[in-house]
């Protein structure tokens, strides 16, 4: 359901399997409901006459929202393979878990795509099984975990970042992705009522935009929704980049956001949450600075140390990380290994 010109990992997809010799299509709807089941139901219709008629090898839902048209699709012989891209641990979202009908509906649909679904996309080692247990069942597990592209030549052009009202010479924290919920951008923001002297990019859009508008201070700047490659570059113009997911549900408590591995990309420390999954992967990097999400003196220090870092070795180190393994080809091409076993 996202917007396919924000949707990093879509683009990524589309980005990949044609460098691969394949051809690939992004069906995207535009929808007048803005939010609640009318707007799912408004997108399962459209996305219904979108792909009436449409005839594909592979046909890839991107999320559980599309799954529903992905899996008649198959019944129909419109497709011969179904991917299913399960992003999160959809049942266990922060607005469904708590919600028994919401989650037995979103289960059953769920479950009735799994059924028809050849390969199953995770983002996380540790999601597999929790998408398991959430049905007693699984097809193919392969890993795609939300990586950026390989990007060599991304450089820190401080001049993008004026038109936002950040003046060249200063130290300026980033943070990528929805404003939402969960994310500890309210607890960020009194951070840096702190730190005058210091600033920080919001990129993204959502809900909580607003109410964050109205409490922030100058050193506070919002972008809004930018085109994928744009807010790449933005990053790599920053000093340090944010990941705090709360773990409100246990979707996110399993979460191993993208905008971690982009900061990465862009050689720029990262202040994280305790994340289980992140845990795993950096737990010992010494650019990866983790703190209490609930602790604003914590996220402070946090910033601070990240900040304190300036141009060392360790971000040599970590931008040789993310170029050597922790980029979207590096994962997709196992994807591609298993389609290619596959007569189309």
């Amino acid at each position: 359901m996202a917007d396919p010109a924000t949707d990093r990992r879509a683009q990524n997809f589309k980005r990949f399997f044609e460098q691969s010799g394949w051809s690939v299509e992004i069906i995207s709807i535009s929808l007048r409901t803005t939010r609640g089941p009318k707007r799912f139901l408004e997108y399962d219709q459209a996305l219904a006459r979108a792909v009436r008629n449409r005839f594909a090898d592979v046909v890839m839902a991107c999320d559980l929202f599309s799954l529903t048209q992905a899996r008649r699709m198959k019944n129909l012989s419109n497709a011969k393979v179904l991917l299913y891209d399960a992003r999160e641990v959809y049942t266990e979202l922060p607005h469904v878990a708590d919600h028994p009908i919401k989650k037995w509906i979103w289960r059953r649909l769920e479950r009735r795509g799994l059924m028809e679904t050849d390969f199953v996309i995770v983002t996380g080692p540790r999601d597999v099984q929790a998408i398991c247990n959430v049905h007693d069942f699984l097809p193919r597990p392969v890993m795609v975990r939300n990586l950026p592209w390989h990007e060599d030549n991304l450089e820190r052009d401080r001049s993008l970042l004026t038109r936002f009202g950040i003046p060249p010479d200063v130290t300026v924290a980033v943070y990528v992705g929805g404003l939402q919920e969960g994310r500890g951008l309210p607890k960020l923001v009194q951070v840096f009522q702190a730190l005058p002297e210091k600033h920080l990019l919001l990129i993204g859009d959502g809900k909580l935009r607003q109410g964050l508008e109205l409490m922030a201070t100058p050193n506070v700047h919002f972008a809004g929704a930018v085109p994928a490659e744009e807010a790449m570059r933005l990053v790599a113009s920053c000093d340090a980049g944010i990941s705090l997911i709360e773990s409100i549900s246990p979707s996110y408590a399993l979460g191993l956001p993208s905008k971690v591995f982009e900061y990465m990309m862009s050689g720029i420390p990262v202040v994280s949450s305790r994340l289980l999954q992140v845990l795993d992967l950096f737990e010992r990097e010494q650019w990866i600075f983790f703190v209490d999400v609930n602790d604003p003196t914590s996220i402070r220090r946090g910033i601070e140390s990240a900040f304190a870092t300036g141009h060392s070795p360790i971000r040599d180190r970590e931008r040789s990380l993310a170029l050597a393994e922790y980029h979207f080809a590096h994962d997709a091409e196992k994807l591609l290994t298993l389609l290619r076993t596959i007569p189309l």
